[in-house]
């Protein structure tokens, strides 16, 4: 009886184990996020870190730390920090600089970050107007660590029902990043008429 006890405790374990280990858009981040200084950091800006990943800086030699959660000040909404984990570790970007209303973000899981390329990474997110999360006026947003850049869409349902989509910048979004934008758009739950966008998208 004890031994298999024991048994079922190391099944649970290793399940656990299993569980926890972070993987990120496919992928598992570059190495163990274990620096004191980059999470020091994050936390002037975040009450409480939820996630956290790293992954190779594209000035070589250091990591780039990417954490999310609540904002500290001001205390409310999902905020996404990334530290450059140097000697002196410095803040890289801030996802509250933006300002964007059609931004606020509404959970955890509308907030992503995976591989671009052998070195690089992107974070994605979602969020959309207060009350207005559904057909309503809806915000999409990627940010490169490759060009240390936004990318954004808004999604606007009009009074007839159709869609107006803006983007931010309004050009020069490199093609790759304007497709990922397109297909979160795509995609997205709170958008019920896909095909009614301005833009081409693949039966869902």
């Amino acid at each position: 009886m004890r031994r298999a006890c024991v048994s079922i405790l190391n099944v649970l374990f290793a399940a656990t184990v299993c569980m926890s280990s972070v993987v990120i858009g496919g992928q598992e981040p570059s190495a163990p996020v274990n620096s004191n200084g980059a999470t020091a950091l994050a936390k002037k800006y975040l009450g409480t870190i939820e996630k956290t990943v790293s992954f190779p800086s594209t000035e070589g030699g250091n990591k780039d730390v990417i954490s999310v959660g609540q904002s500290r000040n001001p205390p409310r909404g999902w905020r996404i920090v990334v530290v450059s984990d140097k000697d002196e570790p410095q803040l890289v970007w801030d996802s509250f600089a933006l300002h964007d209303e059609y931004l606020d973000v509404t959970g955890l899981n509308s907030i992503n970050v995976e591989a671009d390329g052998h070195s690089g990474y992107i974070v994605t997110w979602r969020g959309c107007v207060p009350h207005q999360c559904s057909d309503g006026r809806i915000g999409f947003a990627l940010y490169s660590g490759k060009s240390n850049r936004v990318y954004r869409a808004h999604v606007s349902t009009q009074d007839d029902n159709s869609y107006r989509v803006a983007y931010y910048p309004k050009s020069g979004i490199p093609d790759e990043y304007r497709e990922k934008l397109d297909e979160m758009m795509c995609t997205d739950n709170g958008i019920s008429r896909p095909s009614a966008l301005p833009l081409k998208c693949s039966s869902r």
